[in-house]
């Protein structure tokens, strides 16, 4: 089997998180699923996808997604955390810069999930999400993968 020329170089896809609909919060989610889904490549049987972020006011995170109160939910309880009026020493572009870099705490800046047999490993009702902390903006998503030895 050849290698596909995806398999070993690091892709990657822009996104902004501006929601579609409603108000443009600066902390909000980003549903990354179906642009990695697509991203597989067939060909690469059983092996891993790396997800990186090259940011340091949003995180990654793998849950739940089905109805969006879970991801509601997981923004409430950040916030609640660490709210934006809390004193920060770190005031560089302000307070909502400085609680967005405190929040990160609660994701990943990577994730390495599983390819089985060419299709993304998650579970059914698993979601692979940007948490945007200061946004919204442009964000980048780095992403790799890696095969199993056949």
């Amino acid at each position: 089997m050849s290698t596909p020329p995806t398999i070993g170089k690091w892709l990657r896809f822009s996104v902004n998180t501006k929601p579609a609909d409603g108000f443009a919060a600066p902390v909000g989610f980003t549903d990354l699923t179906p642009r990695l889904r697509d991203a597989v490549p067939p060909q690469l049987g059983d092996g891993t996808l790396t997800v990186y972020l090259p940011h340091t006011t949003c995180t990654l995170i793998l849950n739940s997604g089905v109805d969006g109160t879970t991801l509601h939910d997981i923004r409430l309880f950040i916030e609640g955390q660490i709210p934006v009026n809390r004193p920060f020493v770190h005031l560089h572009d302000g307070p909502q810069d400085a609680a967005a870099h405190v929040r990160c705490v609660f994701g990943a800046q990577s994730l390495t999930l599983p390819v089985v047999d060419g299709e993304l490993g998650i579970g059914h009702s698993q979601g692979v999400y940007l948490l945007e902390m200061d946004g919204p903006r442009d964000r980048t998503i780095q992403y790799a993968f890696s095969r199993f030895s056949q």
